[in-house]
């Protein structure tokens, strides 16, 4: 070699073969979206979310789920008193623009900056950690199941204690109870299983983007508007979120509507719980995910170059429809099925007025979701370390 030829940087030599892991400094990202917007950055942060949270033990996550559930419900009661009184003393338009401000900006918002767990959120950020394969999808569904079933127990201990417990929606007849049973009502008879998927899908994919959002950037108020904006819009339309209607369905059964605790979990959390799951992990997820290379995981600081193949695609796909039909099985369906007829007729439940003293069935739900969730965690997390959250 020539002396004035220049000569390979120490410590390089050829070049990688393609596919091979390096630095994450040391490549260019082959895919046209990679560099723009920061997207993989933001990717990276949600999926070590992802992990971490699958790491809960059961108190921290029935608690964390507790926590989540009555922020929503505080929010998502106040936005309905505002938006009945309003509704009648002055416009429907009007009522719902309040409601579009009270709700967005207090409920996601508390759930982020206090810190709690919400499983709708999880969906895309536990979905995210399985598609860069930080997290087995057995661990996914660990952290959605314990935490799902916290938030069922603060959802109708919350509209017990706000309806019942404190009269805070006021004597029977009175204009609240009829609204939250009018709320109810139309959640479990007044619309068929297609339009709540939709408005489930809707209503988390708006979800999403509020936690997306809230990981864009570090400023407070800028992300209370990131957060509120897209949280308010799926509030103010009437969109379906599951875990808001933990509490609305309850709270519709304590103020006399004329549903069952089994209704309410097979004609409505079925199909809206489904939709939630779609909405945020795949078209927020794994859209993002798949625009920003479909990054993969392979050791500490280490992902795989050039990122991700359509092989990866292929079973993040797999791992997303799996880990979905077990939850939907597990959670709503099999336990409203279970409710509405096998637990109901034996106890000769009907709907109407007087189920709100039914305390029978929303414990034996609870029972359920939490042995359930234990089950995941011990049949199918033995093999493997999963409290240990795996370095970046």
């Amino acid at each position: 070699m020539p002396d004035d030829a220049p000569k390979p940087e120490e410590g390089k030599g050829a070049a990688e073969p393609a596919g091979s892991d390096a630095e994450e400094d040391s490549f260019e990202p082959p895919r046209i979206m990679v560099g723009i917007f920061n997207i993989p950055e933001t990717i990276r942060t949600l999926s070590g979310l992802g992990v971490a949270k699958t790491k809960i033990n059961p108190a921290q996550g029935l608690l964390m789920g507790w926590q989540a559930v009555v922020y929503l419900a505080f929010a998502a009661f106040l936005a309905w008193m505002i938006m009945a009184y309003v509704s009648v003393d002055l416009s429907v338009g009007l009522g719902k623009f309040l409601a579009f401000g009270v709700f967005g900006f207090s409920a996601l918002g508390l759930v982020i900056l206090y810190g709690s767990n919400l499983v709708t959120g999880d969906y895309m950020t536990g979905g995210l950690a399985m598609m860069t394969r930080r997290s087995r999808w057995r661990e996914v569904l660990w952290e959605w199941t314990i935490t799902h079933a916290g938030h069922w127990i603060g959802g109708f201990v919350i509209a017990w204690m706000i309806v019942i417990g404190a009269a805070q929606a006021g004597p029977v007849g009175s204009m609240m109870m009829e609204v939250l049973q009018d709320i109810g009502m139309t959640k479990v008879h007044g619309l068929t299983w297609e339009q709540l998927f939709y408005r489930g899908i809707f209503a988390n994919w708006l979800i999403a983007m509020g936690v997306w959002g809230a990981f864009r950037t570090k400023d407070t108020v800028g992300r209370l508007l990131l957060i509120g904006i897209p949280v308010s819009i799926f509030f103010a339309i009437g969109f379906e979120h599951s875990i808001v209607n933990h509490f609305a369905l309850s709270a519709g059964i304590w103020a006399g509507a004329d549903y069952t605790w089994g209704e309410a979990w097979l004609n409505n959390l079925v199909p809206v719980t489904l939709g939630n799951i779609i909405g945020a992990m795949i078209f927020q997820g794994m859209v993002y995910w798949y625009v920003s290379g479909m990054q993969v995981w392979v050791g500490p600081g280490k992902w795989k170059k050039p990122h991700g193949t359509y092989r990866d695609l292929a079973r993040a796909i797999r791992d997303t429809w799996t880990l979905m039909i077990f939850f939907v099985a597990m959670a709503p369906l099999v336990a409203g099925v279970l409710f509405l007829y096998v637990v109901e007729p034996a106890l000769g439940i009907a709907a109407g007025y007087g189920n709100n003293d039914n305390w029978i069935e929303p414990i034996g739900i609870t029972i359920y979701l939490v042995i359930t969730a234990l089950a995941v965690k011990w049949t199918m997390l033995r093999r493997w370390k999963w409290w240990k959250v795996p370095s970046e």
